[in-house]
């Protein structure tokens, strides 16, 4: 199986590109990917709660599609309740964007929005950034409980990453930025095969560079199938 854990869809005022929901699907049956998770750009952007409609009604649409619901802690307002409203819809994922949207993650808002997502037993995924971002991550996010997966993390900060995997059973750890040969080894040796998930970030990045990464990687076929799907569908809340 198949699983890609960060797509998205949507406008972006940066760049002129068609990053259409049928664009995201063409992916899907181009590469013969089962399952995506994916998030409305709108709910980054500009506003979540509409962002989170707009991700709700695309996903409805093709049972490949995993909503991700996204949350904005500057608002403040609303916050607590849109993810109750979330979670009482069916979405199992919150991802939240604390680099693009200039909050940070040991915020009392924030922390406030992580025991509302504990409660309801959703999980969270949440950027790499700068160094000691993801020590802050384990050591300040991991305690709440619910599994959280760290994406983005590139080269500079892969120490950090094997470190805090490998410290925090709920610490998972997406692909995308593992570009470097022998990286997902090198986490797989340390943290585990069960802590590691593919991801594209799909479509700003292409697909197949991700997806070659873990294809290529020196793995026991086992554990590149628990890495290419099979973890996310554990630990996400996903059914096979």
């Amino acid at each position: 199986m198949l699983v890609d854990i960060n797509t998205c869809f949507g406008k972006t005022p940066k760049r002129r590109v068609d990053w259409s929901p049928e664009v995201l699907l063409g992916m899907l049956e181009r590469h013969g990917v089962d399952r995506a998770l994916t998030y409305s750009l709108r709910g980054v952007l500009y506003d979540f709660i509409t962002g989170n409609d707009e991700t709700w009604e695309v996903c409805a649409v093709d049972e490949r599609l995993v909503p991700v619901a996204t949350i904005d802690p500057r608002r403040h307002f609303g916050c607590l309740e849109e993810i109750e409203r979330c979670a009482d819809r069916g979405f199992r994922v919150f991802r939240f964007f604390p680099d693009e949207q200039g909050w940070a993650i040991n915020s009392r808002p924030f922390l406030n929005i992580c025991e509302t997502i504990a409660e309801e037993k959703a999980a969270v995924m949440l950027p790499a950034g700068g160094a000691g971002q993801q020590s802050l991550i384990g050591e300040v996010i991991a305690p709440f409980g619910f599994n959280l997966v760290i994406v983005g993390a590139g080269y500079g900060v892969n120490a950090e990453t094997y470190a805090v995997a490998a410290a925090h059973e709920n610490v998972f750890c997406e692909t995308h930025m593992f570009d470097t040969p022998g990286t997902i080894e090198g986490l797989v040796w340390v943290a585990g095969p069960d802590k590691v998930m593919f991801g594209s970030n799909f479509p700003d990045r292409y697909f197949g560079a991700a997806h070659s990464m873990v294809q290529l990687a020196e793995l026991e076929p086992e554990v590149r199938a628990a890495i290419l799907g099979g973890n996310a569908v554990k630990f996400l809340g996903l059914s096979d």
